[in-house]
């Protein structure tokens, strides 16, 4: 059932992110060519190309996680016995964890507290924007607790298989 519903989800969270991105793209170039051809820049094309980027960003972190693929130090938890090598993966999902829920905390209080805040060009809720902080980290968050429990059937390699690593 959990495949079932991680099936799903990716499937949302790529054609997403695909859409983010061709708007991003295309709301760009247009801009570009409305600007350097026509002398006619699109007013909100910055503002709408800067929250499509970010939004790209936060919904991919969520798949960079799944695979284990973030930022980390491989090299000095390789080089620890495979059990410390081990413990100290633990102890590093399990911070990332905590920030992580706070980061979704302090995200919703922002989503809450700016529906009232419109974006300068655009007119459209600042919580709008705000609100893939709250998907984006939620997302992080599950994936990471499911990694410290040990379930990811769709990781092509497990770290904790080679022998430590982070």
């Amino acid at each position: 059932m959990l495949k079932n519903i991680r099936n799903i989800t990716d499937k949302i969270l790529y054609g997403v992110i695909i859409v983010l991105f061709l708007t991003m793209f295309g709301v760009t170039t247009l801009n570009v060519i409305m600007r350097y051809l026509f002398n006619k820049p699109i007013i909100f094309a910055v503002e709408l190309g800067r929250y499509s980027f970010a939004a790209i960003v936060y919904l991919g972190s969520i798949f960079v996680m799944r695979e284990d693929g973030h930022i980390g130090l491989d090299i000095i938890v390789d080089m620890l016995p495979k059990s410390m090598g081990m413990i100290v993966k633990k102890f590093t999902r399990i911070l990332v964890l905590a920030y992580m829920a706070l980061f979704c905390y302090e995200s919703g209080r922002m989503v809450m507290g700016n529906w009232a805040n419109r974006s300068s060009t655009m007119g459209i809720p600042m919580s709008v924007v705000y609100m893939v902080m709250v998907i984006g980290s939620l997302g992080i968050f599950i994936e990471e607790l499911l990694l410290l429990i040990g379930y990811n059937p769709g990781k092509t390699s497990s770290v904790e298989e080679k022998g430590g690593g982070m």
